[in-house]
C-alpha cells in the first residue's frame, strides 16, 4: 500500500512510524524546515515509554507534487493549514485513493470532498498525546491512543487492507459508521479545554478547578448543537467530558493555547469560530462559547 503522512509532525509523524514499523514500506512523510531536514538527513526517531527506535521512509519532501497516485493519505495537519496542504496533493488524488483527515475539528469530508471530488474521502479523530521535542524527534506520552475512523454507511470490509494495516500498526482504532458522534464526543472535550485554557494562560487542570461554571456551559452547548445537527450526545457524554476534565495531568497545556503563546496561527476558527457560525445557522443560542470566541479574536489580533 503506498500511504502517505499529510503533515508529519506530532501526530502524523507517529502514525507513519508505527506503519514503517509494521514492515510497509511505501509510506511517504510530508513536513517542512528542520523537522524535514532531519528527517531526510538521520530519520525519524520516536520516544515511546522506555523505547527509542528510528524510521526511514520512503520519501521525506515538503512537496510530494512528482511521487504519483497514492492508496491511502493521512491529514494531520493543523486547521489553519489545511487548505494550503490540500492543494499540495493535487497529483497524488485519484479514483482509488483514501483520504482519512484526523483534525481537530469537525466535518472535513465535505470540505475535502468539494477539492477532490473524485476520492474516497472518510471522516477520523485520534486520541493521542504526542509532540516533536527536537527536529526529527517525536514523544509520544503515556497509553493513550485511539483512532477512530469511518463514514456513515461505512462496511470495514470495503477497506480490508487498510482495517489490517491498522490492526498490524497501531495499538488500537475502532473503524465505525459512527463516526460523527466519535468525533463530536472528542469536541465536546478539546473545544471547551482549547477556549478556556487560551483565555485564561492556565494548563488544563486549573480549568475543572478554577472555571468549572464556564465549561459547564460550554460543553452543553456544544451537545445541544450536536444534537440539532442529529448527533446523538447525551447528558451522560456531558458528565463523562466533564469528569474527564477533572482526571487531565496537572501542568498539561492545550495545542492552541501553546500556538497563541508561541505567536503560530492558531486553531480558533475550527475549534471556537465554528461553534458560533453552526449556533446561528441553526437557531440553537451559544451565549459563552460567543462571548469567549470575541475575547480570543481580540486577543490574537492584537
Amino acid at each position: 500500500m503506498k500511504i502517505m503522512i499529510l503533515g508529519a509532525g506530532g501526530v502524523g509523524g507517529y502514525l507513519g512510524a508505527r506503519f514503517l514499523r509494521a514492515v510497509e514500506p511505501d509510506v511517504t512523510l510530508v513536513a517542512r524546515g528542520a523537522h524535514l531536514d532531519k528527517i531526510r538527513q538521520e530519520g525519524l526517531t520516536i520516544l515511546e515509554d522506555t523505547e527509542r527506535y528510528t524510521v526511514h521512509p520512503a520519501h521525506a519532501t515538503d512537496d510530494p507534487e512528482g511521487l504519483g497516485l497514492f492508496d491511502l493519505i493521512l491529514v494531520t495537519l493543523k486547521d489553519t493549514d489545511l487548505d494550503d496542504g490540500l492543494e499540495r496533493i493535487r497529483n497524488n488524488v485519484g479514483p482509488q485513493t483514501v483520504i482519512l483527515p484526523l483534525l481537530n475539528g469537525v466535518e472535513y469530508r465535505p470540505r475535502i470532498l468539494k477539492r477532490y471530488p473524485q476520492a474516497d474521502v472518510l471522516e477520523g479523530c485520534i486520541y493521542i498525546l504526542s509532540n516533536i521535542v527536537e527536529p526529527g524527534v517525536i514523544r509520544k506520552k503515556g497509553k493513550i491512543f485511539r483512532l477512530c475512523w469511518g463514514k456513515e454507511g461505512f462496511d470495514p470490509a470495503d477497506y480490508r487492507p487498510i482495517v489490517e494495516l491498522f490492526d498490524r500498526a497501531l495499538p488500537r482504532h475502532k473503524p465505525t459508521a459512527e463516526i460523527a458522534y466519535e468525533q463530536w464526543k472528542k469536541f465536546l472535550f478539546i473545544s471547551p479545554m482549547a477556549v478556556l485554557t487560551s483565555i485564561y494562560k492556565v494548563p488544563m487542570d486549573r480549568i475543572a478547578q478554577e472555571h468549572a461554571d464556564e465549561l459547564r456551559e460550554l460543553t452543553e452547548e456544544i451537545a445541544a448543537l450536536a444534537q440539532a445537527k442529529g448527533v446523538p450526545l447525551t447528558r451522560q457524554d456531558v458528565e463523562a467530558t466533564l469528569e474527564q476534565a477533572a482526571k487531565v495531568l496537572p501542568g498539561a497545556k492545550t495545542s492552541m493555547q501553546l500556538d497563541i503563546e508561541r505567536n503560530k496561527p492558531a486553531e480558533i476558527e475550527a475549534l471556537a469560530g465554528y461553534v458560533v457560525r453552526e449556533g446561528d445557522r441553526l437557531g440553537v443560542k451559544v451565549p459563552t462559547m460567543e462571548k469567549l470566541y470575541r475575547a480570543l479574536r481580540l486577543r490574537t489580533s492584537e
